[in-house]
């Protein structure tokens, strides 16, 4: 499904953006570009994309923060360097942190903001060029937090809100350009680390992830699996007439009061 394609995964040393990438090479793409802080597991992802790529798919790594614009530079000039081309960017870094309004730091919702959504769109205008050459797609991971309101984590919810509406100003605005914007909202993934990182114990992360299954009409959380085939469907050409769509993968979790 994408011969000739070469993919940029950003945050993919583990989770969503992990199985992403290991999806893509699966689907056949040509080069898949790893982004991520940690090199140790970037370079662990990196064997087991070769491995569902069945030594077809070329893949290529890049260390840093995302926050860096000498990281987002070199992720995308390594990218088209390397590989000549760039057909779709999954703009998949993210940060959580818990923020109650009345005991936080303005300085985490510049945080947020920096990571979320700044990073995305900086990464993104860098991209546009290449993208628009190749008439590819953009997929941003957003979150069920930017569809429904969650006590303590104000800040986190409002990034999401501003990335999910970045995904419909730039379908409109890039759509004549002949490239394709999406954006997904995962549910609770039990699978992937972000619990973690926002400083949530496991015992946190654990409880929130069984008081979220019980409420879904599903009854259970999704998996990094369902996450990836949702991502890579919007990203591929299957989906050729979709643009705009800010499609939350949640379990019907959303539908719930």
């Amino acid at each position: 499904m994408f011969k000739s394609k070469v993919i940029i995964v950003t945050g993919s040393s583990s989770g969503i953006g992990a199985g992403t990438a290991i999806k893509f090479a699966k689907e056949a793409a040509a080069a898949v570009v790893l982004h991520g802080r940690k090199e140790d597991s970037l370079k662990n992802v990196k064997e087991q994309v070769e491995k569902a790529g069945q030594g077809q798919t070329k893949v290529h790594i890049v260390v840093g923060d995302i926050t860096d614009q000498k990281v987002r530079e070199k992720l995308i000039n390594e990218t088209v360097q390397k590989f000549g081309r760039l057909d779709v960017l999954i703009n998949n870094a993210g940060l959580s942190m818990p923020s109650p309004i009345s005991a936080t730091s303005i300085d985490v919702f510049d945080k947020l903001i920096d990571v979320n959504v700044r990073a995305a769109i900086v990464v993104t205008q860098l991209a546009i060029p290449h993208l628009v050459k190749a008439k590819g797609s953009i997929v941003n991971i957003s979150s069920v937090a930017s569809l429904r309101a969650m006590p303590n984590f104000v800040f986190y919810c409002m990034s999401k809100v501003a990335l999910d509406h970045f995904t419909r100003c730039l379908a409109v605005e890039l759509g004549p350009k002949g490239v394709r914007v999406n954006c997904i909202n995962p549910g609770s993934i039990p699978e992937t680390e972000l619990g973690a990182r926002s400083g949530a114990t496991a015992q946190q992360v654990r409880e929130y992830n069984e008081k979220a299954s019980a409420n879904y009409p599903l009854g259970r959380p999704g998996t990094v699996d369902e996450v990836a085939n949702a991502i890579t469907f919007l990203a591929s050409d299957k989906a050729s007439f979709i643009t705009g769509m800010v499609a939350p993968v949640d379990g019907g979790s959303t539908l719930q009061a």
